[in-house]
């Protein structure tokens, strides 16, 4: 399946698309985590997907709006959190693993922060299990987990 024809293995009533994004650097491979100006935590770049776009689309979109970032591969298959939010509707996001070069961002006023960080370290700083566990099993499809 091409990332392209991905969509969401369930039913839900919000769906995103994101990316776990990673360059190569001196010290190793290093993923990018922004930080929410609206709650603070830490996570990928994703957002909502608008009507009439793949979740690809989506998630290239989301990565140039959210840190300036347009130059990206895609590597690997899709990997899917689904969950329940406060207002009881499932959300499912879409995140497609890949790799950009460019190391300098310009965040958007959505984040305040963001952070090229290691392996160990974004699985310290993700605040969500789901989210661990998902990055957890893209470090296992590279042979690192």
């Amino acid at each position: 399946m091409t990332p392209n024809a991905y969509a969401p293995a369930t039913t839900s009533d919000v769906v995103a698309a994101g990316l776990i994004l990673r360059r190569d650097t001196p010290k190793g491979f290093r993923w990018l985590l922004l930080r929410a100006s609206k709650h603070g935590e830490w996570g990928f770049p994703k957002g909502h997907q608008d009507r009439g776009e793949t979740p690809i689309q989506t998630a290239l979109r989301e990565c140039a709006e959210e840190c300036g970032i347009a130059l990206v591969a895609i590597e690997g298959k899709p990997l899917e959190a689904t969950y329940r939010l406060p207002n009881g509707k499932t959300k499912s996001v879409i995140y497609f693993p890949a790799v950009t070069s460019q190391g300098e961002i310009e965040i958007s006023d959505e984040h305040h922060d963001h952070a090229w960080l290691s392996a160990r370290e974004t699985i310290n700083r993700l605040p969500h299990a789901n989210l661990v566990l998902l990055f957890r099993a893209y470090l296992h499809s590279l042979g690192k987990g």
